[in-house]
């Protein structure tokens, strides 16, 4: 506020002010007469508040102001900037990357344990089993023997090992099983590394005596025949399923056709138990074709229920190969392009392609030890390059805006690619990869 200022207070230095009353005087032809000049004057008190008050503006102080409040308007205006530099401040990627539609109508084969350039399985396996009771018209003695399939290797020989008809294996609990048919073990081959590749055969086995006992898990055998040898250790086998259809004892009479409606009813009922199932059991990354599920049905021993029932039961073994996804869609790229060059790809959805086993009596069938399946692959489908993006936001980072369309360029996976960097008046990609986003989009 500008100072107030007294008139009192206007005065040269050192001069006193004092008021005083004046006496009257005539005004006489415009002349002033002082009729008795040496009449000492009456002083007269005058109050401060009759005296008039004169503003003094501070022209310094006002200045000041200004400048102060410049100050601030540009300070505001430069945080406001390094505000948006920091909560704004990016770059938003749009990547286009190569793609091809193809066309299959091919026969194939896949393998158990592939070579390079070979498709490779895996099985996903899942179990259920259901009881129904059925009218018995009574009892026989029955005793079966379990049965299965082994896998039987040659390790280091290089020489076929001939097993004829009747040869033991034996598992680590000492059950007995035989083959049923002579086979030739064919020797192991070379590594190329100072090792082995082992030779490999498969072979129906039965157990050597009747019982459930012999219903065994997936075991490892050794033969006892070849037991003081070298071969001892060297050849051997392993199953990879249960072993079923073991028993000895009192079975149930029942009546066939009656029998046969129950198991229909058991088996629809597992089955759809099953395909309820399955497709939460994918593995991640595997890709697989419902037209390639296989069903085998076990029956178990039957059961008394009261006097004049049986409970049947019954087991279903679900089976389907299963591809892992990149290995899929590299092998379809590589049987549809010529000229493709194992450059990382993927299907945009496999399941445009329609895959069946070229016979389809496999359905049917127990795929768990089968060494290869081949299939039947047809339809249209799109294949997708893809790109390292994390590469390609590194690659970005810090460079100039006019040199990301040479940056897309060396990518052989990227058709075209499009970039907008904030805040607009930024000329440079972010320093930090973390504020550089990828979008692809596929036409």
């Amino acid at each position: 506020m500008p100072k107030k200022w007294n008139l009192q207070d206007i005065r040269p230095a050192g001069t006193t002010i004092t008021p005083t009353r004046m006496t009257p005087v005539r005004q006489l032809q415009g002349d002033i007469v002082n009729h008795n000049p040496r009449t000492v004057q009456q002083k007269e008190t005058v109050l401060d508040s009759d005296l008039e008050t004169i503003d003094i503006i501070d022209g310094n102080a006002s200045k000041r102001k200004r400048v102060i409040v410049t100050t601030i308007i540009s300070l505001l205006i430069i945080g406001l900037g390094y505000i948006v530099n920091i909560f704004l401040s990016g770059a938003d990627v749009v990547i286009h990357p190569k793609t091809k539609e193809i066309s299959m109508q091919s026969e194939i084969t896949t393998y158990r344990e592939p070579q390079p350039n070979q498709l490779s399985f895996e099985i996903l396996t899942l179990e259920a089993t259901s009881e129904k009771q059925v009218k018995a018209s009574g009892k026989e003695t029955v005793s079966e023997h379990a049965h299965g399939k082994i896998f039987v290797y040659n390790t280091k020989n290089t020489s076929p090992q001939r097993l004829i008809t009747n040869t033991r294996f034996e598992d680590g609990e000492g059950h007995i099983f035989r083959i049923k048919d002579s086979i030739n073990v064919p020797g192991a081959t070379s590594d190329g590394k100072g090792g082995f590749i082992p030779g490999k055969i498969s072979a129906d086995v039965y157990a050597d005596e009747p019982g459930d006992q012999f219903n065994i898990k997936p075991s490892r055998f050794t033969l006892p025949g070849l037991k003081g040898s070298d071969q001892f250790e060297n050849v051997y086998a392993e199953s990879t399923s249960d072993f079923s259809g073991g028993f000895s004892g009192e079975k149930y009479i029942i009546n066939d056709a009656e029998l046969q409606t129950a198991l229909q009813q058991l088996h629809l009922e597992l089955r759809d138990t099953l395909l309820a199932q399955y497709k939460e059991k994918i593995p991640a990354g595997f890709v697989l074709y419902e037209s390639t599920i296989s069903f085998v049905y076990n029956s178990l021993p039957s059961t008394n229920y009261g006097d004049s029932l049986a409970t049947i039961k019954e087991r279903a073994v679900l089976q389907v190969p299963i591809f892992k996804e990149d290995e899929f869609s590299h092998f379809i790229a590589s049987q549809a392009i010529p000229d493709y060059t194992d450059e990382p790809i993927h299907i945009l959805d496999p399941h445009t392609l329609t895959v069946a086993y070229t016979d389809q009596s496999v359905l049917q069938t127990d795929i768990s030890q089968s060494p290869t399946l081949n299939f039947t692959i047809t339809g249209n489908t799109k294949l997708i390059w893809d790109f390292d993006a994390e590469k390609l936001k590194s690659e970005l980072s810090g460079i100039s805006k006019n040199e990301a369309t040479t940056v897309f360029a060396n990518y052989r996976s990227i058709d075209n690619g499009k970039s907008e960097v904030r805040p607009f008046w930024s000329t440079k990609f972010p320093s930090n990869t973390k504020e550089i986003s990828v979008t692809t989009v596929i036409e």
